[in-house]
């Protein structure tokens, strides 16, 4: 299959391709560029930290992280993520806080994300992938 696609992960995504399912390992494994949020590595460490495989698990995200492209948080990222936070309290349809520095991360790029969270979908002009 042709590769030619961008896309960025959210935390559940990388847990789900893990997990070996198919659509999410197909939308992965035939990306042309996978972008991970440093926000969801902050995430899958913490998950990590807290089971009972940390090792094992460290060693998943490295080898997906080294594979991917690590978005970080700058000026231009604070000031979408504040936007981001502005238009959903105005809304009144708040999303949890590192979810936010997710969404403005896609929307800075310009790329969709790849998730099973729904609430996703409460942020104007996102594009999410759900499965």
């Amino acid at each position: 299959m042709k590769k030619n696609n961008i896309i960025a992960l959210d935390t559940n995504a990388f847990i789900a391709y893990r997990q070996g399912i198919d659509e999410v390992c197909n939308r992965i494994d035939n990306a042309e560029d996978i972008l991970v949020s440093v926000v969801v590595i902050g995430e899958l460490l913490f998950g990590a930290l807290n089971s009972t495989q940390v090792e094992k698990n460290r060693a998943a995200i490295e080898k997906l992280t080294q594979n991917a492209t690590v978005i970080s948080v700058d000026k231009s990222m604070a000031e979408k993520y504040a936007e981001v936070r502005n238009t959903l309290k105005k809304a009144g349809s708040p999303i949890p806080e590192n979810d936010m520095w997710i969404a403005a991360s896609c929307l800075q790029l310009n790329v969709p994300l790849l998730t099973n969270d729904q609430h996703f979908d409460y942020v104007p002009g996102i594009k999410t992938i759900h499965w």
